[in-house]
């Protein structure tokens, strides 16, 4: 009895231990699976390899084996250089990446493979380094090349994603229609190198590739060239800092190569030039639209409208016109226009063309609404825009949306009010807009004063608009800004050759808050600003038409130089702080050189 007890308790002491120890098991955090792995995958072969001579010119394959499972996570970036018609085929097999060549390649020629960020291990996700494979099909490796970086010519970031080609067909058709010599692609910092290329002169163009034929397209495609021919001098060598493989979130490392050439990217405007689109926006107002910039046109012709009843206004590139008929008796619904201007014939020259459109009323239920709304106004309204920070600088801004033929100024009354209360009239300057026939700018022609308001005063019937109707009456106020907090900076600039657009920007170049359009030396003040990090961006407006213009390809013509001041502390930001008065000198020649 009393062993038979013994062994109870024994079985019963087991099951509690087993359930103890099954209860501390069961917790509410999984077990670790030890350290995460962040070591990318290590490239242990090449077949063939590195540098082989003699590969096959039908179906030649390239495997790489790895000391992991490795996937193909970005095939488009697997890059072969020259390229072909068919891209190569890659695929996974075992722990190796195998590309196969899909066209048939050049004799005794030398191809690279950049794999770029292209492979990463099956498990983390952990990019390979970046290699570049290089093989013959003939007895020699080619070992020269060169480097560089291609920035966006207005914005100056990094252009990625380029594809850079250099051509021994040095006519102006190569990009158009024929496959590079040697190629790659422009990685996240913009730069680009091109090695294992024979020591030819080449003529050096980049290009966004979008169609991914390797061949340029104007309509599609930003591009970027070298102004004169090159001829690499540089050998490859292992040793060489921008030929190594390169962590694109690594700052240090990126910034530090060195371009041996330098690329402004844009996008070229429309060549062929052709009339585009046209319509009427109401019974009186429509617009003409081409193809291209600066269109000639030798006459326009409105069928049954006096040329003095008419108005044109063009955009700032000169490839659009809108038009108001200004004649008070109501208009056809079809609206005869003739235009006699330079198109772009069959053979891709301009040649005198003169073509007829008819222009029928608006059908659009909305602009239809619109227009019965305005039938019933008996003033239309001006829209006033100011700034108290930029207001000595740019003044009142006064625009209708249609165009003013009768102002009488001097119905115009500009007042000061002290602080004690007390009002004066004040003078003001009034132009208008040379290129926008519905924009005024009026300036008080006296000096502003912190703590004083200012009030532009204009009585309906000042403006009277195309419709003879007259404006509402506007009241528009304005007074300095009164923070003891804010600061100015000055910009004193030197060695203006021809005219400038400056501009002070954000901290994150995204926005524009101050700009100056000069042509001669001066100081160009900037007031009431608040702590902060700003930028200085200048363009030389080389045909001074006050806007950044691109370049073209075939012209050999660059866009318009853009750059961003660096300061003495090396950096292209300055750091304004409270209650500070600055000055900065800026050489213009200095800058461009």
């Amino acid at each position: 009895m009393r062993a038979n007890k013994t062994t109870a308790y024994l079985l019963a002491g087991l099951i509690c231990c087993c359930l103890l120890s099954r209860s501390c098991a069961n917790t509410t955090t999984p077990p670790g699976g030890g350290p995460k792995d962040t070591i990318p995958p290590v490239l242990v072969k090449v077949i063939p390899d590195q540098y082989a001579t003699g590969f096959p010119l039908v179906k030649g394959k390239v495997t790489l084996q790895f000391d992991e499972y490795t996937v193909i996570k970005n095939s488009s970036d697997i890059f072969l250089s020259p390229p072909t018609k068919k891209k190569p085929l890659s695929a996974v097999k075992g722990k190796g990446i195998v590309v196969t060549m899909q066209d048939t390649l050049q004799p005794d020629r030398t191809y690279t493979i950049d794999f770029g960020q292209a492979l990463a291990d099956n498990n983390e996700g952990n990019l390979a380094p970046r290699y570049v494979y290089t093989f013959s099909t003939g007895d020699v490796i080619d070992s020269m090349y060169f480097t560089g970086s291609i920035v966006d010519c207005q914005t100056l970031k990094p252009a990625a994603k380029m594809l850079v080609a250099a051509y021994t067909d040095l006519s102006d058709s190569a990009c158009f229609n024929v496959f590079p010599d040697a190629a790659s692609r422009s990685d996240d910092w913009g730069f680009f190198t091109l090695r294992n290329i024979k020591p030819a002169e080449y003529r050096i163009i980049a290009f966004t590739d979008e169609d991914g034929d390797s061949k340029y397209n104007p309509d599609a495609d930003n591009v970027a060239f070298l102004d004169t021919l090159f001829t690499p001098t540089a050998v490859v060598n292992d040793s060489i800092y921008e030929l190594r493989g390169f962590n694109m979130k690594d700052t240090a490392k990126c910034a530090a190569r060195v371009p041996m050439i330098t690329l402004s990217a844009f996008k070229e405007l429309q060549s062929v030039q052709y009339l585009q689109n046209y319509g009427r926006l109401n019974e009186k107002f429509g617009f003409l639209k081409f193809s291209s910039a600066n269109v000639d046109i030798r006459n326009l012709e409105f069928y049954g409208i006096d040329s003095t009843d008419v108005l044109l206004q063009y955009n700032p590139s000169r490839d659009s016109i809108n038009f108001w008929i200004t004649s008070r008796y109501r208009l056809d619904d079809s609206l005869l226009v003739r235009i006699d201007y330079m198109k772009t014939d069959s053979t891709g020259v301009l040649a005198e063309f003169s073509e007829a459109v008819a222009m029928a009323m608006p059908t659009d239920t909305n602009i239809l609404k619109k227009i019965k709304e305005h039938e019933k106004d008996t003033t239309f309204k001006l829209k006033a825009t100011s700034t108290n920070e930029t207001v000595e600088q740019e003044g009142i801004i006064l625009e209708s949306e249609d165009p003013i033929l009768e102002f009488v100024l001097d119905s115009l009354r500009f007042t000061e009010t002290n602080p004690k209360n007390q009002t004066e009239d004040k003078q003001v300057i009034f132009t208008r807009d040379t290129a926008e026939i519905r924009r005024f700018v009026i300036r008080p022609d006296c000096t502003l004063q912190i703590g004083y308001d200012y009030k532009l005063i204009i009585p309906q019937g000042t403006f009277v608009n195309m419709y003879g109707l007259p404006n509402a009456r506007e009241e528009i106020k304005i007074a300095l800004p009164n923070d003891e907090n804010l600061s100015s900076l000055a910009l004193n600039v030197t060695g203006a050759d021809m005219r400038y657009i400056v501009e002070l920007l954000d901290e994150k170049m995204s926005q524009t808050l101050r700009r100056f359009t000069i042509n001669a030396d001066g100081k160009l003040n900037c007031p009431y600003l608040k702590a902060g990090k700003y930028a200085i961006r200048i363009t030389q407006d080389r045909n001074g038409n006050g806007i950044f213009d691109v370049g073209n390809l075939l012209e050999r013509r660059q866009p318009e130089v853009v750059k961003v001041f660096t300061f003495e502390n090396g950096g292209n930001l300055i750091e304004i702080l409270e209650r500070t008065d600055l000055e900065q000198d800026i050489n213009l020649k200095e800058l461009f050189r």
